[in-house]
């Protein structure tokens, strides 16, 4: 038996906001979706690890262009 499936019908700005962030971070819609319920929900243990460790990559990934970018702001003003 494969996973069940749900539908949803959400807002026009909440489906751009998230094509924004699939595209950004180049995860799919279902992956953000279940993250999202199961953190929502506070049972994150039931999403795959290899999901979470994933998800964790493209946060550090995130985190190091930002830091990046700070610092050539930094840089600048000096």
């Amino acid at each position: 038996m494969g996973k069940p499936q749900i539908a949803v019908r959400i807002p026009p700005p909440l489906l751009a906001e998230l094509n924004q962030y699939v595209e950004r971070v180049g995860t799919s819609k279902t992956n953000v979706i279940i993250s999202a319920i199961a953190a929502y929900l506070g049972c994150v243990e039931t999403v795959p690890l290899s999901q979470r460790v994933s998800e964790l990559e493209l946060q550090t990934k995130e985190l190091r262009t930002l830091i990046e970018s700070y610092s050539c702001t930094e840089e600048g003003n000096q």
